[in-house]
């Protein structure tokens, strides 16, 4: 198998031969960072007489190990908990700044077949898109903007671009993650048209010179800043996700697929239907 991580995190492997798979990018506009490849036939059994039915069973045999060695089967007891992505959710912990568990486990990886022998690792899409997260901690990015920071400076009468950073003070108690609960968000959001004490305002405070934010009206007309706009930031490249989900990969892939092969031909030898005179590789 060929891995590719690319700006949005998919990877296609394909294979022309069984013998080799290697990957191309997916996508309209991918970033490559890596491919692996391994050679097939150096993963093969050697010590067995291989016939017509070993040739047959590879291409099922290969994408069985594939998606085993990317996400896991059932038919391989314990394959889930050694995939590449039992491995990248692991590592998340490890190298991401308190990563949400949906975030930790952030990736999925399609299916396998024997007709494409092909497969993609990317982010989760449900509910929320991880891809802006990871892919800015693994490739490096310039830090895309949240979607409340949209909604702020869609709310700030011009003052503040689009794009923008907003830093939260600490004036509003952050979650065990780190981040501004969406509860609050709303409410900064709801209280914009509100008068007097509790009041919001996105932008820079007429007749002040306090820097562009959000700031909340207190006791005596007192503003509070909840959020101070900052220049926009990069992701340093700090999640090694393509050596992890290499290392796993190379590490189970070619196990895996020995046992598919000698599993799927001895099925086939039982049913009678297998054939069993000598192939050539």
């Amino acid at each position: 198998m060929a891995l590719v991580l690319s700006s949005a995190l998919s990877a296609q492997c394909t294979s022309s031969h069984p013998r080799s798979i290697s990957c191309s990018n997916t996508g309209s506009k991918p970033r490559q960072l890596m491919a692996i490849q391994l050679d097939i036939k150096s993963e093969l059994p050697t010590a067995i007489k291989w016939t017509n039915e070993h040739t047959k069973q590879l291409p099922f045999s290969i994408a069985q190990a594939l998606t085993a060695s990317a996400k896991g089967i059932s038919s391989i007891p314990g394959s889930k908990q050694k995939s590449a992505l039992n491995a990248l959710a692991g590592s998340a912990k490890r190298f991401l700044d308190q990563p949400k568990p949906q975030t930790a486990k952030g990736f999925r990886a399609t299916t396998a077949n024997k007709r494409t022998l092909s497969l993609m690792i990317l982010p989760k899409d449900k509910l929320w898109d991880r891809n802006r997260y990871l892919s800015g901690n693994i490739l490096g990015t310039q830090r895309a903007p949240k979607p409340f920071e949209i909604a702020f400076a869609a709310r700030s009468n011009g003052d503040i671009p689009q794009g923008s950073r907003f830093v939260p003070t600490g004036a509003i108690r952050p979650d065990r993650y780190g981040n501004v609960s969406k509860t609050n968000i709303n409410r900064i959001i709801n209280n914009l048209e509100k008068t007097g004490r509790g009041r919001t305002m996105i932008g820079r405070p007429d007749g002040t010179g306090k820097p562009l934010g959000v700031y909340r009206q207190e006791a005596r007309g007192r503003l509070r800043p909840l959020f101070l706009v900052k220049p926009v930031s990069t992701y340093r490249a700090v999640f090694p996700a393509q050596q992890i989900a290499e290392k796993k990969i190379r590490s189970v892939f070619g196990i895996y697929l020995r046992d598919r092969l000698a599993r799927n031909v001895a099925a086939n030898v039982r049913s009678g239907r297998a054939d069993m005179r000598t192939g050539i590789f």
